[in-house]
């Protein structure tokens, strides 16, 4: 592994037989392994192609903990494509859940929420890794005693619904000053800890209560796949992210390799229609949304069919498959906790910290004290004039410019943005109408015959740019039924 640190490394991305460069983040050699990866839809809006996941395979990277689901409103949207894609390429699959619960009541919703969206998305309890509660947001009960009865609710629930392997996740500092480790389910948690200069096999989490796993960087790069953006990097020492932890589960040594075949073939060998329509409400079944036709969307979806695998008997539409966590019954007030300020709160109720400052009569944004009672009704309903971008880490204006049709002198105008470089997270933007259902100046879909140079030349761009756009390496591997994006 370590050796592969240092120099560029040729793999085959095996899904396409295409050759990528591809080498990990240069590092000292006594840096910590890269035993496994957690990742959400941040990484990528619609999920990660099986060629990432083959990549890093290949590079001795074992294991992937998905992010499924949050509070009891809420699927990362990328899940379902992450899990059947990962799983494609022999990678180990984990899951998590983002802890939201404040009673033993709610942490039994919560979990019993997290086994409706596994089974949503793909994820076997008998033949995937470990489930994981992630126990670190600041809004959670104060008490440490209570928190850790409540992640043992959590626990013991998802113990009940047939999940043998169960594991906590938390920030070192949380873990043991928030919670009571000796106290809780489970011991060896996976920690965080992220020091300046990390070294390997000297963990720099407290691990009170036996050593698990080590959250050693959050901003790790894969180079050649920059696109994709920073990566939560672990080492596995107890080894329950990264070595087979049950007699089902399934461990494959090797990349994994699948037979070239499209999704429109597959599905008209089948006799099963194959048009977009019902390709869209085939990938909406096995929980995958906003399909689009993307690669990574058609191999997850072939993938599951090709399993045989049911879609699950669960409430998609009340899913809130979306990457906007705004819960869908927001509350009318909010108390305010300790460490609260209002511009968390803010971004936890999908609103603005002007319009809160409105709603309660506050001069001053610093000024709010525990106990105190906000409002904040209405926050995150949609008006159907207007339409909103609720900024996320990594968006920069020009890349939410493209993706509603508009420019970022629109977006400077619309809120009063003097500075283009300058966006926070949890920022509120006001966008000049949704993304347009319309994809005939967008999106074309490949037809037999059709080359990238042709569409370039046809629609005004250049090969490298669709190449760019669509994530495609090769430009001579397109196929028919794949929807690319032309701007």
């Amino acid at each position: 592994m370590l050796n592969k640190l240092f120099k560029c490394i040729t793999v085959l991305a095996l899904s396409f037989g295409v050759a990528l460069p591809f080498s990990f983040n240069a590092q000292a050699a006594t840096s910590p392994d890269v035993d496994f990866i957690d990742v959400s839809h941040h990484n990528s809006e619609l999920g990660l192609p099986l060629a990432f996941y083959q990549t890093i395979k290949s590079a001795d990277v074992n294991s992937v903990v998905v992010k499924v689901s949050e509070g009891t409103y809420y699927v990362d949207p990328a899940a379902s494509v992450n899990i059947a894609n990962a799983k494609q390429a022999g990678l180990i699959v984990n899951a998590y859940h983002y802890a939201r619960f404040t009673s033993n009541a709610s942490a039994k919703a919560e979990a019993d929420w997290f086994d409706k969206k596994l089974q949503l998305v793909g994820f076997d309890k008998e033949k995937d890794g470990y489930v994981v509660v992630d126990v670190e947001d600041n809004s959670l009960p104060s008490s440490p005693s209570k928190l850790t009865e409540y992640t043992n609710t959590f626990i013991n629930e998802m113990k009940s619904l047939g999940y043998n392997r169960v594991d906590v996740y938390s920030g070192s500092y949380f873990y043991n000053n928030r919670l009571q480790p000796k106290a809780l389910s489970v011991s060896k948690p996976w920690l965080a800890a992220y020091p300046i200069n990390p070294m390997k096999n000297q963990p720099t989490a407290n691990f009170s209560n036996g050593i698990g796993a080590w959250q050693w960087s959050q901003s790790y790069r894969f180079i050649g796949m920059n696109e994709y953006g920073n990566f939560d990097v672990s080492e596995d020492y107890a080894g329950k992210y990264t070595t087979k932890t049950s007699p089902e589960q399934e461990i494959s040594k090797n990349v994994k390799t699948i037979k070239t075949i499209s999704l429109i073939d597959y599905l008209k060998s089948k006799n099963i229609d194959s048009s977009f329509k019902n390709r869209e409400k085939l990938a909406n079944q096995y929980g995958i949304v906003d399909y689009s036709g993307t690669r990574a969307q058609n191999l997850a979806l072939l993938s599951k069919l090709k399993s045989g695998l049911k879609p699950a008997k669960t409430n998609i539409t009340n899913s809130k498959l979306t990457t906007d966590t705004s819960i869908t019954t927001t509350p009318a007030t909010y108390t305010v906790r300790n460490g609260d300020t209002l511009s968390e709160i803010a971004v936890k109720f999908n609103t603005t910290v002007s319009k809160l400052k409105s709603l309660n009569g506050l001069n001053n944004a610093n000024l709010i004290y525990v106990g105190q009672k906000l409002k904040i009704s209405g926050a995150s309903q949609t008006n159907s004039g207007t339409n909103y971008y609720t900024v996320k880490k990594g968006d920069v204006l020009s890349q939410i410019a493209s993706k509603y049709n508009t420019t970022v002198s629109a977006l400077q105008s619309l809120n009063n943005l003097k500075n283009a470089n300058v966006i926070y997270v949890g920022q509120k933007l006001k966008v000049s109408g949704s993304t347009s259902n319309s994809t005939a100046s967008k999106y074309y879909v490949i037809k037999t015959g059709d080359t990238l140079s042709e569409l370039a030349i046809k629609y005004g761009t250049t090969v490298n740019k669709l190449q760019s756009l669509n994530h495609i390496k090769n430009a001579n591997n397109i196929y028919v039924g794949e929807k690319i994006q032309l701007k």
